[in-house]
């Protein structure tokens, strides 16, 4: 009977086995990483996501066949010999019929229950982990019998090279996939011009870069190793339990709270640093307006500081009667705009009774149409949505924008039951006032939401869309409804359940709700390739309803792009990234962008008259006004940093900085060296 090893030679080999395992999963992860999503990505994006699914596949993979030798180890230790690798390919192969077996038995589909889904993605990354272990096993036979002694570096490489092959073999499945469902082929190429072609230049870039990304992520995973390994280690010494140590759980659970913690002290510091940002006043718009309808002005209650960067911009650009004269050829009268500040009082309930106030005063209710208009969590609400509303109503509108926080919509996602509340109230307000008025003189009240603010617009009427005429709202337009809106699920699997009466449609382009049914008076644009939409947290484990048999795929879906636990979620959060990547005045028909549509779209969702040379007036000014908004924000910050430097230049030399006026300066006078008296002109060697 063959000696039975010493128990550190099972930890070293099982360590050392796992580790070359995961090296080869996480080569061969690199393949289906450059699979197609919603959208297009950028070699940076690439490679960061190339790295983390490398990173994925190697400690999943490795955690998967440490498992596998643990149980290995205590069958050889029990029968006191025998060599662990036999027993190890044995169990292997045991563990991959397994999870083939659940793999095989529980359908890839949405509607599978989540536990289920759960289950089989756990088999498939078992599978995965067991079979690499199994040819890793098996190729440490052959290099024994051909070369014999061998070290690390040989093996690392075998282990790579196997990976390798692997990710070949996917890639030339997934080309002959796409090749049988006609994806790749010119007239693919023509529906989608936008997808730019990978080239090998950035297909290396993109691998070296993600190589450098799965290093960084397994030196984290690695910290936490060593923390769980270190507490384990100091607390069997403190409490002296000699050849028992404690369990490596209470390791675990230290390193886990560790950097859960430290992750929610960062995150509070981004949410801090992102709310002052917003809080600045930008350069190109650094005084209240002038202007007696819009917030901030001579008329209102609530301050410019209240009212957030995206606030005081809104209410900046409000166009002018002569501008919707000049582009529509008709009279027209000055619109107005309203903010309720998120920094005019703290409670919902205080912002909207300031949000109706404002409206009064503003003459909002004198204006045959009001647009309540939820925001983002950053409280944006689209200028060119804003400026087409003004066109088409020839000035004669009023739109409430009610601001529910003040950082990006990632960071407000909790706070969207308060803006639902606040919105609802709002609503009933408005409603109770026009009550009041002469029937001749009620104005038309519409919804508008577009992204995180078509969430909130929406969810006030969550128990049915019987609750917009209740909240007095005679049509909608939404605009990118986020996945995670509770009207739009319960909608999309059952209509009937809250809409019996056909009240809410859906179309993938402006010019499709035309062929809506004569019932829907509240209408939602979604592009095909939202990934706002599509993106849902199941997709960890779970094929989501988008990615179901090729043939039933709404377009822009690539049809042969196959659903990977992990991998999957992954590549549809880069897109989630990707989804306004946006230039001012080019208004294209992609991802979570659109601009496109805004013209058409408030045209017909609001029954808003306009002629066809109209429409194109108003698709050109917005364009035009849309770049010139775009520099001169960027020509004020640049000169507003050009004149805080030359200021800190002047008090570092000693010299009294207000002494001279660089606010008043033009650009041209800066070049022309009018800056500074005689005796501040700068010594020859310091002029560089």
């Amino acid at each position: 009977m063959a000696q039975a090893k010493p128990a550190w030679t099972f930890v070293r080999e099982r360590r050392y086995l796992a580790l070359r395992t995961g090296v080869g999963l996480a080569v061969a992860s690199i393949g289906p990483s450059f699979a197609r999503g919603l959208l297009p990505r950028s070699t940076t994006d690439q490679a960061m996501l190339t790295g983390a699914v490398g990173a994925y596949a190697l400690g999943f993979s490795a955690l998967g066949l440490s498992t596998v030798e643990a149980v290995s180890e205590l069958i050889v230790t029990s029968r006191q010999g025998g060599d662990p690798r036999n027993v190890t390919l044995a169990a292997s192969g045991i563990v991959a019929a397994s999870g083939a077996a659940v793999v095989a038995a529980v359908p890839d589909t949405a509607d599978v229950a989540l536990p289920l889904a759960f289950v089989r993605s756990t088999a498939l990354v078992m599978t995965a982990g067991a079979v690499a272990g199994a040819l890793i096993v098996g190729s440490d036979r052959v290099l024994e019998r051909s070369v014999g002694q061998r070290g690390l570096p040989t093996e690392l490489a075998v282990a790579a090279g196997i990976g390798g092959a692997a990710a070949g073999l996917r890639v030339a499945l997934r080309n002959r996939r796409a090749s049988a469902l006609g994806e790749g082929t010119a007239a693919q190429r023509k529906r989608e011009p936008d997808r730019p072609k990978p080239t090998p230049k950035g297909v290396a870039k993109s691998v070296a870069v993600g190589g450098a990304v799965t290093g960084g992520l397994i030196a984290l995973a690695g910290a936490q190793f060593g923390i769980a390994e270190g507490t384990t280690f100091l607390a069997s010494k403190l409490l002296r339990r000699g050849d028992n140590p404690v369990t490596p759980l209470v390791g675990h659970a230290t390193a886990a709270a560790v950097l859960g913690a430290t992750g929610a002290v960062a995150l509070n510091q981004v949410r801090w640093h992102v709310l002052r940002a917003d809080d600045i006043v930008e350069p190109a718009y650094p005084e209240p307006p002038t202007d007696p309808n819009v917030t901030a002005g001579p008329n209102s209650i609530v301050a410019f500081d209240a009212i957030g960067k995206e606030g005081r911009r809104f209410v900046l650009m409000a166009l002018t009667p002569a501008q919707i004269t000049e582009v529509m050829g008709e009279p027209a009268i000055q619109p107005v705009r309203a903010v309720a500040g998120y920094g005019s009082a703290s409670d919902p309930k205080e912002r909207a009774r300031i949000a109706l106030d404002e409206l009064e005063r503003l003459g909002g209710f004198e204006r045959s149409v009001i647009i309540v208009a939820a925001p983002t969590g950053v409280g944006y609400v689209n200028y060119s949505f804003a400026e087409t509303a003004e066109y088409l109503t020839r000035g004669d509108c009023a739109t409430l924008v009610p601001q529910y926080a003040l950082v990006p919509s990632a960071l407000a996602l909790e706070d969207t039951d308060v803006g639902e509340v606040q919105q609802a109230m709002i609503l009933e307000g408005i409603r109770a006032r026009i009550e009041q008025m002469h029937a001749d003189r009620r104005p038309r009240v519409l919804h508008y939401g577009e992204s995180l603010g078509a969430e909130v617009a929406l969810d006030v009427a969550v128990t049915g869309t019987h609750r917009f005429a209740e909240l007095g709202v005679e049509r909608g337009l939404y605009l990118g409804t986020p996945f995670r809106t509770n009207l739009w699920q319960r909608w999309f699997a059952d209509p009937a359940s809250v809409d019996p009466e056909g009240l809410l449609g859906q179309v993938s382009q402006a010019s499709e709700i035309v062929d809506l049914p004569a019932s829907v008076r509240h209408v939602q644009v979604i592009h095909h390739d939202d990934p706002i939409n599509k993106f849902d947290y199941p997709i960890l484990v779970r094929a989501p309803w988008w990615m179901g048999a090729p043939e039933t795929r709404p377009p822009r879906v690539p049809r042969e792009t196959v659903f990977r636990p992990v991998m999957t979620f992954l590549i549809t959060l880069v897109d989630l990234k990707n989804g306004m990547n946006s230039k001012p005045g080019v208004f294209v028909r992609q991802g979570h962008d659109y601009r496109i549509e805004l013209c058409e779209a408030v045209q017909r969702a609001y029954d808003l008259p306009a002629t066809e040379e109209q429409a194109e007036r108003i698709e050109a000014a917005l364009r035009a006004s849309e770049q010139e908004w775009a520099t001169r924000r960027m020509v004020a910050s640049r000169f507003a940093k050009a004149r805080d430097s030359v200021k800190a230049q002047f008090a570092r030399w000693g010299q009294d900085a207000d002494s001279v006026d660089l606010d008043g300066l033009s650009a041209a006078e800066l070049a022309r060296g009018n800056t500074a008296p005689a005796e501040q002109v700068l010594p020859v060697d310091e002029r560089d």
